[in-house]
């Protein structure tokens, strides 16, 4: 699955939607963090774009928070606010069958 957190024609900006803002400002952390946490939680494979510097290391320091299960089920369901096209960039229901697919409560 390919995630994208920046705003590109019709997706949303997770970086500033205001649940993944609350999330961010509990823990002491970034939404970029937060939304990374998330994604490492759910054991997929995260790749974030920085040329700066500071945010690179910003986006290597997640390990020192936890998302706890009312964190976890709020970042579930952004998709149900911003829709499917709101973070997921490209299709991956081909896979939908598999047990390994990471979106199976979306279906």
């Amino acid at each position: 699955a390919v995630v994208s957190t920046q705003s590109t024609g019709d997706q949303a900006n997770l970086l500033q939607d205001e649940d993944v803002l609350k999330i961010a400002q509990k823990h002491g952390v970034s939404a970029g963090q937060v939304l990374i946490r998330y994604q490492v939680d759910k054991g997929n494979a995260v790749i974030p774009k920085s040329v700066t510097p500071s945010r690179i290391e910003e986006n290597l320091n997640v390990y020192g928070f936890s998302l706890d299960a009312g964190d976890m089920e709020t970042l579930n369901n952004l998709y149900k606010k911003v829709g499917p096209k709101g973070y997921r960039t490209c299709s991956v229901l081909h896979w939908k069958h598999s047990p390994l697919y990471p979106f199976a409560a979306e279906l």
